[in-house]
């Protein structure tokens, strides 16, 4: 398989769900090249687990598979974490396809396959999804500012039309700061209204620019005032609950 195709403007966690340690060695690595990061299983129980422990925006999974098959791990995966799925099978008939995608396979590609293929593939299905939940988001109650979306409600932050996760404590002390509107809130309200230590807010703070800024170092949203607190920067507010 070829190295980077070209920029990809959509990065994802992928999770590469197949017996042939070879194609997963290839995928993993051609995927990777095009700014994607992969997981691989070679069966369901492995991928099970790893589903537990990770969002992943698609998954890519084998039709054909010792223990339980993809079409059997099809349903679970669709009816537990609704993940968008690419089946992938060395077998032509067309009967396999009908089955995946009457069971919500968002796609379907025959072995072989060209890497490029499965790349333009994977971001087809990835506009799709992300165009239907920043549609979902305008709904709901959607917070601008800058170059980032938040949505409040799904704890999730759009930026370059990449999907960033947010977790619960990350969640409480975001909104506490946009909330304030523009005014600094120092380390004891913040430690005391969420019921968190000076310490947590200190790292939960550090989190937050690892995901949301360019440059953490050098913040451009989330702003420190000396001696006194944090504050969101109200000049790259564009508009407040849409």
């Amino acid at each position: 398989m070829k190295n980077k195709i070209k920029k990809n403007k959509l990065s994802a966690h992928v999770l590469v769900i197949d017996d042939d340690r070879r194609l997963n060695k290839l995928l993993q690595k051609f995927l990777y090249d095009n700014d994607h990061s992969v997981d691989t299983a070679l069966d369901s129980k492995s991928a099970k687990i790893k589903m537990s422990s990770v969002k992943y925006d698609i998954i890519i999974l084998d039709i054909m598979m010792p223990g339980e098959s993809g079409l059997e791990l099809l349903p679970y995966i669709q009816k537990k974490y609704k993940t968008p799925v690419l089946m992938l099978s060395a077998m032509k008939e067309t009967k396999h396809k009908i089955d995946g995608l009457e069971k919500g396979a968002d796609d379907y590609l025959g072995k072989p396959f060209e890497p490029k293929e499965l790349l333009l593939r994977i971001e087809a299905i990835l506009k799709r999804v992300n165009s239907i939940e920043l549609t979902r988001e305008k709904k709901s109650k959607l917070i601008r500012l800058g170059k980032i979306s938040y949505d409040s409600v799904s704890n999730i932050i759009w930026k370059n039309n990449k999907k960033i996760f947010l977790t619960y404590k990350e969640g409480l002390v975001l909104k506490e700061l946009i909330n304030s509107n523009g005014v600094t809130i120092d380390r004891y309200s913040l430690t005391n209204k969420l019921q968190l230590g000076e310490r947590s807010i200190d790292i939960t703070i550090s989190r937050l620019r690892k995901k949301i800024e360019d440059n953490p170092k050098l913040p451009e949203y989330i702003l420190t005032d000396r001696g006194k607190g944090y504050i969101i920067n109200n000049e790259i507010r564009e508009n407040l609950w849409d």
